[in-house]
């Protein structure tokens, strides 16, 4: 599934916005590298309850779509037993 690269993602974002920060600003190395591994734990722990949330929100929607695809499948039988009995008025209609 495509949602296992989000907390990735993220962490990767904001560890480039922290980079290009501590580049900008030039801080030391040590501090720098300090910073840059406590943002990194910290937006991966945010990246996965972010994927929790996001399968949880999609995951109804999963489930709606097979039931719909199911009562589709139901639904050609009963409409075949209404072509019938509509068949069935015409022909009365007819004589």
């Amino acid at each position: 599934m495509r949602d296992r690269y989000i907390p990735a993602f993220i962490t990767l974002i904001a560890g480039a916005i922290t980079c290009i920060i501590d580049i900008y600003r030039k801080a030391d190395l040590i501090p720098s590298l300090k910073r840059l591994l406590l943002v990194i734990i910290i937006f991966y722990i945010i990246g996965l309850i972010s994927r929790a949330i996001i399968r949880k929100v999609l995951e109804p929607k999963l489930i709606t779509s097979e039931e719909n695809e199911n009562e589709e499948m139901e639904d050609p039988e009963e409409g075949s037993e209404d072509d019938s009995e509509d068949i069935s008025k015409d022909s009365t209609e007819d004589n």
